[in-house]
C-alpha cells in the first residue's frame, strides 16, 4: 500500500489547473502565430514531413512545466529552439529506423520493462513509488481494483508509466541503431595492416621554419578578385543551412545610478540597525525590501563569513558583510542548540482503527516481523527496516519522542485510519545545530533611472536612423555596438558558439531582424528588464552562401591569400640560396627544430600536409624551400626509428573504431548530422517567435 499512499500524497490538483490555463494561453498564442505566418502550421520540416506547430506547443509547455518543478530558469527562446531541435532528431530517427526496418517488438518491450533485467529507468521508477519492482508497479497500475483503488486514481501515473516506456523504445531503437552502425565500421585485414604501417615508423626530422607572422603585412596588397577567387576555392565552407543576418547590438544595462546607490545604502544600513536591536527578523520584516533566508545548520554548513564567529558567540550576535558591488548582506544568530541529528530507525504503516493499530503495536514488541504483519494484515501493512534519516528539522515533539525511544516499537503519528509505528535501531550523539538569518539586500535602478537610460538611448536612436550611423556614431554617444552574425535559430544575442552567455529575453530582437530590411534600425526592446536593445541591420544573406566579404570571411580569405603571396616571395628569396639546413634557418633568421613526426599522427610543430611529405623522404637528403599554409619550410630526416612492438588485433581494432569507425559515426552527435545532411530540414520557428 505504500504505491498508494504515496500516490495520494502527491498533491497535483493545483499544477493541473495552472497546466490546463497555461496549455489555453499558448494553444491561444499558436493560433495567432498560424494567423500571422499565413496559415502555415509547420513549425519545421523534415524531408516531406512538417512537425505541427501545434504539436511543438505543446511540448514546449511540458518542458516548461518540468523546468519549473524542477526550478531551472530557461530562457523562453533557448527552450524553443532546444525542443524544436529534439523533434527534428526525433523526426529524423524515426524516417531512418523506417528506411533501415528497425522496430522494437512487443516482447523486447516487455523485457525492458517489466522482465527480469528492466532497464534501469524503469526499476528507479518503480522505487520511487514505493514498489518491490516494475512488475509489481505495473500490476498495481494496470489493475487498480485488486488493491481497493478506483481507476482514475492511477490515470496519472499510468500516463507517467506509458511516458517512460515511449522513452525507453527510443532509447532502445536508437542502440539498436548504433550497433547497426558500428557492425558496419568494423576495421578488416587491409585496415589493420596499413594501421600498423601507419603507427611504425617514427622520423626524426630537423627543420627551418619562417612564419608568415614575422613577415609584414603591408607589402602584401589583396584585392578584392584575390578574395573572389580565394573564396570560390573553399566555397563549400561558406555553405549556410539558414538565412543569416550581419548585425551590430547595443545593449544598455539598466544600472542603478549613484542616487540609488545612497538610497539602497541607507536602507541597508536601517536594516542592519533593525537586525542587531531585535531578537528575530521581525523588525527587519518591517522594511519590506529585504530578503530574509532563516535556516538551521551545523557548524560547517554555516556561510564562511561567520562560521567561526557563530560557533562560540551568543545568540543575537549579529554581522555585516562586506558590500560587494550593489548587494549587501548580513547575518544573525538566532538560536543555538543541542539536538538529535541522525537515527537508525525501523517503521511500520498500519492502516486500521485503534483496535487493529494497538494489536499490531503489541505483536511487534512480542517479536513479530514486518513480514508477519503483512501476512496477518494482507494489503493493510508496509514499512521499512534499519533506515538511517536525519531528523533535526523535525518538530521538538517527534524529536523528543525518538531521543527517548528504547528498544521497542512506539506510536510515532496515529489517526482513526491508520498509524506509523516506529523504533529507534540507534541513534548519533546530538550535536549543535545554529538557526541563523541571512538578510540581503540589492540596489535596483529606480524609475527615473530607468527612464533617464532609456530616454538617452532612444535620442541617440533617433540620430542615427541607419546601420552605418548605428555602428560608427556609437562609440561617440558612449555605448558599444557588438557584431554578431545571427540565424533564424539563434536564441539569443550574445550568445556564443558554445550556447552560452546570451543576453535573456532578447529573442524579440532577432524576429525583428528577420523581418527588416538591410541598413534599418530597429526600436528599443526591453522584454529583459535588465537591458535595453536596439539592432541595426548590416548585411542580409539569404541565396546559401555566405559571401566573400562579410567580415569575418574577409578576415579569414584575407590571410589566405596574403600568407600565399608571403610564401611565393619567401620561396623566390631562399630558393638555393644555401646548401645545408643552417644556412637555411640563418637566411631565414631562426633556429633549427626539432619533430617525430609519425604518419597516422604528425606532430604539433609541424603541418600535416608536410608531415605526410615527411614521412615519404629519405634519411640524410636536404628538402625545400616548401611553401605551406603557415610558414615556409626546410627538413631533413634524421633517422627513421622501427617500433619493435607490433600492436595487437585488439588494439588495431580500437584504434580504428576510435579514429575511423563506430566510435565516430557511432556517435549520437555524429549519427544526427548524417542524417540532417542527408535530408532537407527547413526549419520556420522565426515565423512564430
Amino acid at each position: 500500500m505504500a504505491t498508494l499512499e504515496k500516490i495520494r500524497q502527491r498533491k497535483k490538483i493545483l499544477a493541473i489547473v495552472i497546466g490546463a490555463a497555461l496549455l489555453a494561453f499558448i494553444i491561444e498564442v499558436g493560433i495567432e502565430a498560424i494567423g500571422r505566418s499565413g496559415g502555415n502550421s509547420a513549425a519545421a520540416k523534415v524531408g516531406n514531413e512538417k512537425i505541427d506547430i501545434m504539436a511543438f506547443q505543446r511540448r514546449v509547455e511540458q518542458e516548461a512545466a518540468d523546468d519549473q518543478q524542477n526550478n531551472n530558469q530557461v530562457d523562453a527562446a533557448t527552450r524553443q529552439q532546444q525542443v524544436l531541435d529534439d523533434m527534428i532528431n526525433e523526426k529524423l530517427l524515426e524516417q531512418e529506423f523506417k528506411k533501415v526496418g528497425l522496430f522494437v517488438s512487443d516482447d523486447e518491450i516487455s523485457q525492458l520493462m517489466i522482465g527480469k533485467n528492466p532497464a534501469p529507468a524503469v526499476v528507479q521508477f518503480a522505487q520511487q513509488y514505493g514498489a518491490k519492482s516494475p512488475a509489481e508497479l505495473y500490476d498495481f497500475i494496470m489493475n487498480p481494483g485488486k488493491q481497493g483503488v478506483q481507476e482514475a486514481q492511477v490515470m496519472e501515473l499510468r500516463g507517467q508509466w506509458e511516458k517512460l516506456k515511449a522513452d525507453i523504445v527510443k532509447q532502445y531503437q536508437f542502440a539498436k541503431l548504433q550497433n547497426l552502425v558500428a557492425g558496419c565500421m568494423q576495421a578488416n585485414d587491409l585496415d589493420r595492416a596499413q594501421m600498423a604501417e601507419e603507427e611504425a615508423i617514427t622520423n626524426v626530422v630537423t627543420f627551418a621554419k619562417k612564419d608568415y607572422s614575422s613577415v609584414p603585412d603591408d607589402k602584401y596588397s589583396v584585392s578584392d578578385e584575390e578574395l573572389k577567387a580565394e573564396w570560390q576555392k573553399l566555397k563549400p565552407m561558406f555553405k549556410t543551412d539558414e538565412d543569416v543576418r550581419a548585425i551590430h547590438y547595443i545593449a544598455v544595462n539598466i544600472d542603478p545610478s549613484q542616487e540609488d546607490i545612497m538610497a539602497a545604502n541607507k536602507i541597508a544600513d536601517a536594516a542592519y540597525i533593525a537586525l542587531q536591536k531585535g531578537r528575530g527578523v521581525d523588525s527587519v520584516r518591517l522594511l519590506g525590501t529585504v530578503n530574509i533566508d532563516t535556516a538551521k545548520m551545523v557548524q560547517k554548513d554555516m556561510p564562511a563569513k561567520v562560521r567561526d564567529l557563530f560557533a562560540s558567540a551568543q545568540v543575537g550576535t549579529t554581522h555585516r558583510d562586506s558590500t560587494v558591488g550593489n548587494h549587501h548582506v548580513m547575518y544573525k544568530l538566532i538560536n543555538k542548540e543541542v539536538s538529535l541529528d541522525s537515527v537508525q530507525l525501523s517503521y511500520v504503516l498500519i492502516q486500521g482503527d485503534a483496535k487493529t493499530q494497538k494489536a499490531a503495536l503489541d505483536q511487534l514488541n512480542a517479536g513479530k516481523t514486518l513480514d508477519d504483519l503483512k501476512k496477518a494484515y494482507p494489503q493493510k501493512v508496509d514499512g521499512k527496516l534499519n533506515e538511517w534519516q536525519r531528523v533535526y528539522t523535525a518538530p521538538d515533539s517527534m524529536k523528543t519522542k525518538m531521543a527517548n525511544a528504547g528498544q521497542d516499537y512506539f506510536v510515532y503519528m496515529s489517526t482513526d485510519q491508520g498509524a506509523t509505528l516506529m523504533k529507534i535501531d540507534e541513534k548519533k550523539a546530538p550535536k549543535t545545530f545554529y538557526t541563523v538569518a541571512t538578510v540581503s539586500y540589492d540596489a535596483y535602478a529606480s524609475t527615473k533611472t530607468s527612464e533617464d537610460l532609456r530616454d538617452k538611448f532612444q535620442a541617440f536612436l533617433n540620430k542615427n536612423k541607419t546601420a552605418k550611423d548605428f555602428e560608427e556614431n556609437a562609440a561617440k554617444a558612449g555605448y558599444n555596438a557588438a557584431e554578431m552574425m545571427i540565424t533564424p535559430s539563434t536564441a539569443q544575442l550574445g550568445m556564443s558558439m558554445y550556447g552560452n552567455g546570451g543576453i535573456k529575453d532578447s529573442r524579440k530582437a532577432i524576429k525583428w531582424a528577420f523581418d527588416s530590411k538591410k541598413g534599418e534600425v530597429s526600436p528599443i526592446f526591453s522584454d529583459n528588464n535588465d537591458v535595453l536593445i536596439a539592432v541595426a541591420i548590416d548585411d542580409v544573406y539569404e541565396d546559401g552562401y555566405l559571401p566573400y566579404n562579410f567580415t569575418q570571411g574577409k578576415e579569414f580569405l584575407t590571410n589566405r591569400v596574403r600568407n600565399s603571396k608571403k610564401g611565393d616571395d619567401l620561396m623566390k628569396q631562399y630558393q638555393g640560396k644555401a646548401k645545408d639546413l643552417n644556412g637555411y634557418a640563418s637566411l631565414m633568421g631562426v633556429s633549427v627544430d626539432t619533430a617525430n613526426v609519425v604518419f597516422a599522427s604528425g606532430d604539433p610543430k609541424i603541418e600535416s600536409k608536410l608531415a605526410g611529405r615527411i614521412c615519404a623522404t629519405k634519411p640524410g637528403t636536404l628538402q625545400g624551400p616548401w611553401k605551406g599554409e603557415n610558414g615556409v619550410y626546410v627538413y631533413q630526416v634524421v633517422k627513421q626509428e622501427k617500433s619493435e612492438r607490433k600492436p595487437t588485433k585488439e588494439e588495431l581494432d580500437n584504434r580504428y573504431a576510435q579514429s575511423r569507425g563506430a566510435r565516430v559515426f557511432g556517435n549520437p552527435r555524429n549519427i544526427y548530422n548524417i542524417l540532417t545532411k542527408a535530408t532537407k530540414v527547413s526549419k520556420r520557428l522565426i515565423d512564430f517567435y
